[in-house]
């Protein structure tokens, strides 16, 4: 057939559903556990990066304790909303913040494995740049510089001293009659056990709880059986491979057999480091990466202040502009500033939306997508042509090349790891999309193969996000007025309102994307997010007068909500744009599409259901405009604001 990119559409379409059938099972999300689940692992639910001695001279949760504002995460989320709410009026001392961890970061906390860095511009992905006048030191920010400028903020802000770290949510219940949450907290002890849990009691509650924060690891046979140290990458063992995040030098593994399952973004960007100092690595594959070229590089400081920080909001501006090429906007700007992989991809728009194409009628969708992949095929053509130019054995190089549709996965961009299998330690075991057959004591077994390995890292990604609520994500139950059960009513139709609160739970709120704005910056949409909350909360101090009623324990005496008229009104705007993703469908299983779990289905109710589960359809531009005009308004259409 020639060379990739002679390939027509309908031959490469063949391609891809060959690969999509080999990868589809009948347990969808259920060939997965979490992580802490299997006995084997529930010793990483403890906290590797903490100093239990100092953590005896934090602030910790007492029973009977009252917050005005519970924050449920330290992530860069939960600084955001924090942040926003204190430029709206509040105060450091109105804030708690809880985390399982102990520090701030979030996934960027708990991530430290060997190579690890943001695949998105530090200088759009990193927050409040401008407010900390913090330069990032490269155009992509590794993990620990990420993790560090969390804590600058917490601590520019007054923040640090507000956590209750080591604190895990156990459930939310909202009082009705006192207008507040009734929260039920489990502390962690320095030998990883719990503390009896504590009831606290909050007038709002958010919470940022993130996208990938559950490890996840497939249920293999055998799994529990390996006799050799075995970890999954987002809890990553110092102490086998030697070094440590800001020295990844893996000086034991000299002579060492390593085996690492999955080839994901993780995997990615660690094989590299593996193959750097492992006697020999095997890296189990069931789906190639997408990979393209990263190009990271230094930042020069002086170029930064000159073209980029050089005027008042150039963040915000450039995270537009960064949105408008990758939303395939028309017209687009005239200069692309971040000008990467990103923003060079314009079939993306099939994952966050757009407003450059609005197709209507049935035919008019179909050549929208028949669009989407045209304009895709190029550049996953080039994707796969790289493959042949970096890898030098001609038959690794075609088990590499990914057969699917750009934006059925998350793109993956690297310097390295295509070029690991050039080394002679560094082996691909391809599973031709089926997986491992069985772990034992001494490797893993792929198509009656044993392959022994001496060490095994779990690159096998996390839960996924899309199939629950915000706190269904973590495990933490929550229930509204009248015994609603948060999670329930996400599953049976999501109704929010602007992505960020509903019907039935009021004061409490959470970050978007479902129903909300969404592109691969997810920085810039959680800001939006802030921005949304923080100005309904502005509203509510000014509605309430914002003074201690006398009978109150509570300095802000209001509540929030979402009409049930404004979020159904709402839902069926997002169900009405949908169709605008409709081309990822019989996409490669994979987390983005619940391993396939979205597929064939007629029931007219789940695909309403499921219509109801995307993000804004016409793209995040829109979505921000649509927002901006609602509070321009200033009649607060959809909420109700009342003083208690």
């Amino acid at each position: 057939m020639g060379s990739v990119t002679e390939q027509s559409l309908e031959e490469v379409e063949v391609r891809y559903r060959k690969e999509h059938d080999k990868r589809l099972r009948s347990d969808g999300t259920a060939q997965f556990t979490d992580l802490y689940s299997l006995e084997k692992f529930r010793r990483f639910k403890q906290d590797p990066w903490a100093d239990v001695s100092a953590y005896e001279t934090l602030p910790r949760p007492r029973e009977g304790d009252r917050e005005e504002i519970l924050i449920m995460g330290t992530g860069i989320a939960a600084l955001l909303f924090a942040v926003r709410l204190l430029d709206a009026g509040f105060k450091p001392t109105d804030m708690r913040f809880i985390d399982t961890a102990s520090g701030f970061g979030g996934t960027w906390y708990w991530n430290r494995y060997p190579g690890l860095m943001c695949d998105v511009e530090s200088y759009i992905y990193m927050p409040l740049l401008e407010e900390t006048g913090y330069i990032p030191k490269q155009k992509y920010a590794s993990g620990t510089e990420i993790r560090e400028h969390c804590e600058r903020i917490a601590k520019q802000y007054g923040l640090f001293e507000r956590a209750w770290f080591r604190t895990r949510m156990l459930d939310s219940v909202w009082d009705d009659k006192a207008k507040e949450w009734v929260v039920r907290l489990s502390e962690q002890v320095g030998d990883g056990g719990e503390r009896e849990p504590a009831v606290v009691k909050s007038r709002f509650v958010i919470l940022t709880t993130g996208l990938m924060l559950i490890p996840q690891v497939p249920q293999i046979k055998g799994i529990e059986s390996f006799a050799g140290d075995c970890f999954h990458a987002a809890r990553w063992d110092y102490s086998v491979t030697g070094g440590s995040p800001e020295r990844p030098e893996l000086v034991n593994l000299r002579g060492k057999k390593v085996g690492i399952i999955g080839t994901g973004a993780s995997s990615v960007q660690i094989v590299p480091e593996l193959a750097k100092h492992a006697g020999s690595v095997l890296v189990f594959q069931r789906t190639p990466s997408a990979v393209d070229v990263r190009g990271n590089k230094d930042t020069d400081m002086a170029w930064f202040k000159e073209r980029i920080g050089n005027k008042p909001g150039w963040w915000q501006a450039r995270c537009e502009n960064f949105n408008a090429f990758q939303g395939n906007l028309e017209p687009k700007p005239d200069e692309d500033l971040v000008n990467d992989g990103w923003t060079s991809m314009t079939s993306y728009s099939a994952l966050v939306g757009t407003t450059s194409r609005q197709p209507k009628s049935r035919d008019e969708i179909k050549a929208y997508y028949r669009y989407l992949h045209e304009v895709d095929l190029g550049r996953q053509n080039r994707i796969r042509d790289r493959v042949d130019a970096v890898v030098k054995n001609p038959a690794v190089a075609a088990k590499l090349k990914p057969w699917y549709a750009g934006f059925c996965k998350r793109p993956c961009f690297h310097d390295a790891y295509l070029q690991s299998f050039n080394e002679p330690n560094v082996k691909l075991v391809d599973t031709d999309g089926q997986g491992i057959d069985e772990i034992t004591e001494r490797g893993l077994v792929v198509k009656g193969q044993h392959h022994d390995v001496d060490i095994l890292i779990l690159g096998t990604g996390y839960k996924s996000p899309f199939l629950y609520s915000p706190p269904g994500r973590v495990g933490v139950t929550v229930t509204g007025r009248n015994g609603i059960d948060l999670d329930k009513k996400w599953t049976t139709a999501v109704t929010t309102l602007h992505g960020v609160m509903s019907h039935d739970f009021p004061n409490m709120f959470w970050p978007g994307f479902i129903q909300a704005g969404g592109n691969a910056n997810y920085t810039y949409t959680i800001n939006q997010g802030a921005f949304q909350v923080a100005h309904l909360m502005a509203a509510g101090l000014q509605r309430s007068g914002s003074a201690a009623s006398g009978t109150s324990p509570y300095k802000y005496n209001f509540t929030v909500e979402a009409t049930a008229e404004g979020e159904e009104k709402w839902s069926q705007a997002v169900a009405s744009h949908a169709h605008m993703f409709g081309a990822t469908a019989g996409c490669t299983p994979s987390y983005m599409n619940a391993e396939g779990e979205f597929e064939g289905i007629s029931d007219p109710v789940k695909l309403a259901r499921m219509a109801r589960s995307a993000p804004w359809g016409k793209g995040q531009a829109d979505f921000d405009r649509t927002i901006a005009e609602w509070r321009k308004r200033g009649d607060f259409e959809g909420v109700e604001i009342k003083a208690v």
